[in-house]
């Protein structure tokens, strides 16, 4: 990997982190007391809802993170050696939090319901937070068979530097 490209990743994924940390802070109780300011029956929802889309970003700042450590240990070299699985635990487990927050939205629209102003239905938010538990299942499957590739290599690499 060359260093411009190593520049460009770190850079794309601090960024994504920092926008995050501002996305949590600032956009998100942002947007909360608006809609409650909108429309006074999402109060019982704002605090949950809030406190579920601070989480959802955490995990993907902590999927970010892990990445970024898998980036350096791919510039230094040393990707196929023990510790780089991990990383990608790390990613697996934020990924599994992120999914299992989003069917937890997905459950409670589906079961309990939360208001909608005028003749605005809960489908958009259903429909949505279904597709992000499906979307959540296929990560999870992607990052699992990418800890499965990287543990034969890793395997494959030390048993190839004893030989050598």
């Amino acid at each position: 990997m060359t260093r411009i490209v190593f520049f460009m990743l770190t850079s794309l994924i601090l960024g994504g982190i920092a926008i995050g940390l501002f996305a949590q802070a600032v956009i998100l109780p942002g947007i909360a007391a608006d809609e409650v300011r909108h429309f006074p029956p999402y109060e019982p929802y704002r605090v949950p809802l809030l406190a579920a889309g601070i989480a959802f970003i955490a995990c993907a700042q902590v999927a970010l993170a892990a990445l970024w450590a898998l980036v350096f240990r791919a510039q230094t070299g040393v990707f196929f050696r023990p510790g780089t699985q991990r990383w990608v635990v790390t990613i697996g487990a934020a990924v599994g939090v992120a999914t299992l927050l989003t069917c937890g939205l997905f459950l409670y629209v589906t079961f309990v319901g939360i208001p909608m102003p005028g003749d605005m239905g809960d489908i958009g938010l259903w429909m949505a937070s279904g597709l992000g538990c499906l979307v959540g299942a296929a990560l999870l499957g992607v990052v699992f068979v990418t800890h499965r590739l990287i543990g034969r290599a890793t395997d494959a690499q030390t048993e190839l530097d004893g030989v050598l």
